[in-house]
């Protein structure tokens, strides 16, 4: 299953849809999408008015794109100069590396100062049978039940922080009034914004 596949075939492109709209960005804003994929997120934005840009480190995960503003950079080390954009998101990027606070650091100092960083990862709530239980009830097939469950596999191998230390993440980069949700069924997925204070 390719990374365009998710984004375009399964429930999951209407939960970036939803996130996007959770994000409330502004017509004229600029937004990176970190861990972009081939762009849904991007082409979201464009479509709401922002100038929107994506990266990915995974050069196969950029084919197909859904977005020509697209580059391969590494999330812990991104191309751009400080305090460029207005918005930066990252949807199932934190989880999965190994050092989270740098990612975020980084993605910190590409905002302008009142800047807004939005995240999506797996909540403590979320795992395989958790997973299979919400496929269940949904009557979830093909590639929608097994993308929910490979997410939920990756989620198990990783990191899923519970309110308390995403809190203390997020801070600790540098971010305040943080705000977050849990989404997906019973909450297997936080969201979480946080605003960039001052250098």
């Amino acid at each position: 299953m390719s990374f365009l596949e998710v984004q375009t075939q399964t429930a999951w492109g209407r939960v970036l849809a939803g996130f996007v709209q959770w994000c409330a960005p502004q017509s004229g804003w600029l937004t990176l999408d970190v861990g972009s994929g081939p762009g849904l997120l991007p082409a979201l934005f464009a479509g709401r008015g922002c100038r929107s840009f994506g990266c990915d480190l995974d050069g196969a995960a950029l084919r197909g794109r859904l977005s020509s503003s697209l580059i391969q950079a590494d999330a812990c080390w991104l191309p751009f100069p400080s305090g460029t954009f207005d918005l930066v998101t990252a949807t199932n990027v934190l989880f999965l590396l190994p050092d989270a606070l740098t990612a975020l650091q980084e993605m910190a100092r590409l905002l302008r100062v009142e800047g807004v960083l939005a995240c999506l990862n797996p909540s403590e709530r979320m795992s395989v049978s958790a997973a299979a239980a919400l496929a269940d009830e949904r009557g979830l097939q093909g590639l929608d039940r097994q993308s929910l469950l490979d997410w939920a596999r990756r989620a198990e191998a990783h990191h899923r922080w519970n309110e308390e230390q995403t809190v203390n993440l997020f801070a600790e980069a540098g971010f305040r009034r943080i705000e977050m949700t849990l989404k997906v069924g019973p909450g297997l997925a936080r969201w979480v914004k946080g605003v960039k204070d001052k250098d």
